[in-house]
């Protein structure tokens, strides 16, 4: 038959050493008249067609295909995708032909699960829903604080109010967001204050959030050479830099002195004392605190 030459094909594909190439050709020269039986060998070890299939975790015997799916091939030729070959009785070491079957990856999955089903059955314990507040029956599978998909959505949201507009939207907790529309957000993108420039008085237009000072770069390249003098912050002394530079300190000692400096601090979530680095602006004592103070936002 034709589909059985193709099974002898893919095993002869499937041999890597001369005695595997050999032991399977002589498996097909046994075979070619009638099917020879499963031998039994031990618990764990069966021969088929003089191939030995060794018992897997799976309870699946198996060689270079599973026995069963060799067997089914054997008598109907290739397995279409998609498909599996079910055991009848749930007895993995039942391979006769009338006790296999074949039926869809979705219903073979469907079959087992039901049968996992009975056989362990979970237990369930009320809770009470952490939104809506309703209470509920679930299986005790951790966390069960909420008794629907869209209650454990709401959950992640919070009220804000739009910058723009004044109107009411829903965030997730942790975002960013500070517009409820699309429109209103280009709204904010339009608006522009005026500003005046500290070097030839022009008045200009910029949007609130940009830091630029000067109209324009001929009037910032003028301020380059200018000088002023400023007081460290650090020591206190008096030092010259640009006028529109950003330098606090009158030395790099200075300036890596001052990162060293320690405050104490209290945390606004526990309420403990800590010392942190006074330039790292660190507000909370750990991770912990500083993940619960992003929840509450």
């Amino acid at each position: 038959m034709k589909h059985r030459e193709k099974l002898f094909e893919l095993l002869r594909g499937c041999v890597e050493t001369a005695q595997e190439s050999f032991a399977v050709e002589e498996m097909i020269r046994k075979v070619e008249g009638t099917m020879p039986p499963i031998e039994t060998v031990s618990d764990t070890q069966k021969i088929f067609c003089g191939l030995k299939f060794y018992k897997k975790k799976s309870n699946n015997y198996c060689c270079a295909v599973s026995l069963h799916r060799f067997i089914w091939m054997y008598f109907n030729g290739e397995i279409p995708d998609g498909y599996d070959v079910h055991h009848r009785d749930f007895n993995h070491d039942n391979n006769d032909i009338a006790n296999l079957e074949l039926v869809t990856k979705e219903a073979h999955q469907k079959i087992h699960a039901a049968i996992k089903s009975t056989r362990r059955p979970e237990k369930k314990s009320t809770f009470t829903c952490a939104v809506c507040g309703r209470e509920y029956e679930a299986a005790n599978r951790g966390n069960n604080a909420y008794c629907s998909a869209e209650c454990k959505k709401k959950s992640h949201l919070k009220t804000r109010t739009c910058e723009i507009c004044g109107n009411e939207f829903s965030a997730t907790i942790g975002s960013s967001q500070k517009f409820c529309s699309e429109s209103c957000y280009h709204q904010y993108r339009q608006r522009r204050e005026t500003k005046k420039c500290p070097v030839c008085g022009k008045e200009f237009k910029i949007h609130p959030s940009r830091k630029k000072i000067y109209c324009s770069t001929k009037c910032f390249a003028s301020t380059v050479k200018l000088r002023e003098f400023r007081t460290c912050a650090y020591c206190g002394k008096e030092f010259s830099t640009r006028i529109n530079g950003d330098q606090r300190f009158c030395s790099d000692e200075c300036s890596r002195n001052a990162r060293r400096v320690r405050e104490i601090k209290t945390c606004p979530i526990c309420g403990k004392m800590f010392s942190t680095v006074k330039s790292r602006g660190n507000k909370y004592c750990s991770p912990k605190c500083y993940h619960e103070s992003r929840r509450k936002k």
